[in-house]
């Protein structure tokens, strides 16, 4: 568990509740967390560069902009070239046989439009397993770039595209590896080729766009780490499955961190051995929780995805989280106040029943299930280019089936608790 602190009274900030004093001779904790030794990245990033791919790409130049593909993958290969997270990088084409390993600078001619020549491509589930058989690649992080467009040949193997999936990536649920899901949408030029084929095999495009994904497969951990430290520009489209991490640095924060908005507590709450004592006898009590949330993805930072799915959690009492009471906690705050350092956002709990002489209270986040925009961007037919892709659906619910049932929580922490009436 996390360390517990409490903020000194000579702290810039006044007390936030009324505090009683610990016993004589006890003493309140006052230790800061150690910081969580991170391991480095190991990154295998695998672009697809088939004649599907191929209209990302074309070749630029001063009177031609980038398209989105460009500009975003350019950005996040490079970021991996040059990022101190990632301690080894290694790249690779998927072509029609196995990922052939290439430079860094390669791979940037490619994304570049340098590269003229395609690949026919290999099939979603082929490529996957290929990239997941190869050697160590359950120990670190493989980047798959692709519009995993799911054509076969068989028109009978449509109907098995989860079950497909889930034999792909069998290592993803026999190593507990997490799998995170980006989606973005780019301007195409030339031959494209749908899943759904009918008499017209391809059409040409001239700067529609059609979507295109970046998946990230590794240990939860590195997961992680790569989406907040590596994948900075990535776009709102995010799925992940069995991500979750070690309990972050938290510590109840004994001081006035709240918006005046806010109302404050009348309840008497201090810390003692680390325990959280009060008395919510009479008025609810409530005072402020730090996090260290720097390990997430930077899209589950943010405030109101935290709002929307945190958890609060107390037997035999009733504690809940204060609306509108999440937020990240300031350069300033955190370097003005060194018991602030360790952590990244603040949350405010109120506690109305203990009925206990104690209890733990517990903050979690659940998993997230499969996100609402992959529905929306699945299609059945995809011959009209549109930002849509042929079971999408299908693909990720062949990921999510290679998980459990329910989800185990991305972190849990829990707070020791005293009524003190």
């Amino acid at each position: 568990m996390g360390s517990l602190s409490l903020l000194a009274a000579c702290n810039s900030e006044p007390a936030e509740t009324t505090t009683s004093k610990p016993a004589k001779g006890a003493k309140a904790a006052t230790e800061t967390p150690a910081a969580a030794e991170v391991a480095p990245l190991h990154v295998s990033v695998f672009l697809e560069y088939s004649g599907g791919m191929k209209g990302f790409v074309p070749r630029g130049g001063a009177d031609k902009p980038a398209t989105e593909f460009q500009k975003r993958i350019g950005a996040l290969i490079t970021e991996t070239q040059v990022s101190g997270a990632v301690a080894e990088r290694k790249y690779y084409l998927c072509e029609n046989a196995a990922p052939r390993p290439v430079k860094f600078e390669q791979l940037r001619d490619v994304v570049q439009g340098e590269v003229s020549q395609a690949a026919l491509g290999t099939e979603l589930p082929q490529m996957l397993e290929g990239i997941l058989s190869m050697p160590q690649a359950t120990q670190g992080v493989s980047v798959v770039i692709s519009d995993f467009i799911y054509g076969p040949a068989r028109k009978s193997d449509f109907s098995q595209l989860p079950n497909l999936i889930r034999t792909a990536i069998a290592p993803v649920s026999r190593q507990q590896l997490a799998v995170a899901v980006f989606g973005e949408t780019s301007r195409f030029y030339g031959s494209y080729f749908p899943a759904v084929k009918t008499p017209v095999q391809k059409r040409t495009l001239n700067g529609e766009k059609v979507p295109y994904y970046v998946w990230v497969i590794g240990p939860p951990a590195q997961v992680a780490r790569y989406a907040a430290e590596v994948f900075r520009n990535a776009p709102a489209q995010q799925a992940f499955f069995g991500l979750k991490t070690n309990t972050p640095a938290f510590a109840p924060l004994l001081t006035k961190l709240t918006d005046p908005k806010l109302k404050s507590s009348g309840g008497t709450v201090y810390e003692q051995n680390q325990v959280v004592n009060l008395d919510a006898s009479s008025d609810p009590v409530e005072f402020s929780l730090g996090l260290n949330l720097a390990g997430l993805p930077a899209a589950w930072q943010q405030p109101a995805f935290l709002a929307q799915h945190l958890q609060v959690r107390l037997p035999n009492g009733q504690a809940s989280l204060l609306p509108n009471s999440v937020r990240p906690l300031t350069d300033e705050e955190q370097s003005g106040q060194p018991v602030l350092a360790p952590y990244t956002h603040v949350v405010r709990l109120r506690v109305s029943k203990l009925a206990a002489p104690t209890a733990t209270l517990t903050v979690s986040l659940p998993a997230p299930e499969t996100p609402d925009w992959v529905s929306a961007w699945s299609t059945t037919n995809d011959n009209t280019p549109a930002p849509r892709t042929f079971g999408l659906d299908q693909i990720l619910a062949g990921v999510r089936q290679s998980y459990p049932t329910a989800l185990p929580p991305v972190f849990t922490v829990q707070l020791p608790l005293k009524n003190d009436k």
